[in-house]
Order: structure tokens, then C-alpha cells, then sequence
């Protein structure tokens, strides 16, 4: 879905149609009308086994090292990156934030915090600093998984720069105003990257596709389900009816190495 024309590649591919034939099924045979159009052919996409299928998508960076790590480390979850030697624990550090993810703590300038979300989901702070803390927590222990688009024409809509710097620096000056200037000179040092990989699907969130987050393996009836999404978001992006972006979410515990890195283009 990363363009109209790749949704169309996409779609001849994945039913084995050439455009003539694409054309006369969707538009005359089926009067344009999805339901009546996955109804006719979803028979020939029943062999289709989902692990020889790859989603392909990209996440949205400021890098200071023009993409060396991700490179050589690949994509990785947000708390291996602030519990491990990166770029952004690294600078996190000489700036006096330190976090210790096993026991949920946030310590800055030698001062101790409690980022624990489940704590945090259970009350509510409308004061300083737990109305900071709490996005805080959320970020690190339950939306901490690698994120990207399936599809975005303007990552600069957006609305949080995520292109200039991490998002999650947005949420710690938020706590700790003095760290603004670290954020900023982040922005100001760092370039813009589209970093594109592709995923297998069980390394995808199933909510991604509209399911209920398992550990069990996909019955049928989900394998249907999630042919059928595809199909259904590629036909509106191959007619540019898709408007916004579409997001792609990988399982927390996964990352994405080095070898399903594709590329880094600037932006």
C-alpha cells in the first residue's frame, strides 16, 4: 500500500489476474462493489500460505547517525533501546535520565519515579509530576512495540515531528522541562529518515488486522479475515479512496534485524 500503483501490482500478484482481467472483475463483473468482488475470487486465494507473505512498511525517524544503527542493529522496541547501548540512552544519560526498566523507575538528576502504567491506569493525576509521568509509563510498558505506516503520503501531517527527533523526548520534556533543550538539539543535529522493512505476518500485532490479540496460532476463519483486509485496503489505495495513513504495528517482544531493513531514504 505504499502507493496506488503498488496496491495494483499487489492485487494482479496476490489473484494471479493480469490488468484486463482485474478491470472486467471488479469493475463489470462486480459493479466496483467490493463484497461482490472478494465473493467472486477469494476462492483463488485460498492456497495462499501466509508465510510467504511480507507487509511491507517504514518508520519515521531523526537520526543523528544517518541510520548506522538501524543498520547494524535493526528496529528495536522501546525498552530494549532505553535499557540497552543506543543512541538515545547514551544522550539520555549525560543528560540525567536513567531508566530501569525491570523495576519501573525513572530516575533524573538522581531523584527516583515510579513509571509503573499499571499503577498509573488505576488512579488518576491531574497534578504534577504524575499527569507527566503517567504518557510516560504508557510509552514504555504498553505502547512500546515498533511502529510504522503501511501507509502515509505526509508523515509531516503527523503532527509530532517525528522525523526530527523520538516522540518519546516530546513526553519526557513534557515531565521535565529542563530536558527541552535536549530535545531540541536533537532536532537541530539529526536528519529525517524513512526507514522501510517489511514484516512476516506473525510478527504483526493481529489487531493490526482487526482481531483479537492471541498467542495462538491463526485459525482459518483469521487467514480469511486477514486476506480479506488486505485486499480490501490495497482495492481502495490501487483507487487512491484511502485518506490517511495506515498504521503498521509489531508485536511488542519483536524487532525488526538488520536483514529485513531494506533501505533508508532521507526525507
Amino acid at each position: 500500500m505504499r502507493t496506488p500503483d503498488r496496491a495494483y501490482d499487489f492485487l494482479l500478484t496476490f489473484f494471479n489476474m493480469s490488468g484486463e482481467e482485474y478491470i472486467e472483475e471488479l469493475i463489470i463483473n462486480s459493479n466496483n462493489e467490493f463484497e461482490k468482488f472478494w465473493d467472486r475470487n477469494a476462492a483463488k486465494v485460498n492456497n495462499i500460505n501466509m508465510d510467504t507473505i511480507r507487509i511491507w512498511g517504514f518508520h519515521v525517524i531523526g537520526s543523528l547517525d544517518e541510520c548506522g544503527e538501524i543498520h547494524s542493529q535493526g528496529l528495536k522496541n522501546l525498552q530494549k533501546v532505553l535499557s540497552g547501548d543506543t543512541l538515545l540512552s547514551r544522550m539520555l544519560k549525560s543528560n540525567g535520565v536513567f531508566f530501569d526498566v525491570e523495576r519501573r523507575l525513572l530516575f533524573y538528576k538522581g531523584k527516583e519515579y515510579n513509571v509503573d502504567y499499571d499503577w498509573y491506569r488505576n488512579n488518576d493525576y491531574s497534578m504534577s509530576p504524575e499527569k507527566y509521568l503517567k504518557p510516560i509509563a504508557h510509552r514504555v510498558y504498553y505502547d512500546y512495540c515498533v511502529n510504522g505506516f503501511m501507509m502515509n503520503d505526509d508523515i509531516f501531517s503527523y503532527g509530532t515531528n517525528i522525523h526530527e527527533r523520538p516522540e518519546f523526548l516530546m513526553k519526557l520534556s513534557a515531565a521535565f522541562p529542563d530536558l527541552k533543550k535536549m530535545e531540541e538539539e536533537w532536532a537541530k543535529r539529526s536528519k529525517g529518515y524513512k526507514v522501510n522493512f517489511y514484516a512476516t505476518i506473525d510478527q504483526i500485532h493481529r489487531f493490526n488486522f482487526d482481531l483479537n490479540d492471541t498467542q495462538e496460532e491463526l485459525t482459518d476463519e483469521e487467514i480469511v479475515h486477514i486476506k480479506r483486509w488486505m485486499v480490501s485496503r490495497a482495492i481502495d489505495r490501487a483507487n487512491n479512496n484511502l485518506i490517511s495513513e495506515v498504521f503498521l504495528y509489531i508485536k511488542d517482544e519483536i524487532d525488526i534485524p538488520p536483514e529485513q531493513i531494506t533501505s533508508c531514504e532521507e526525507i
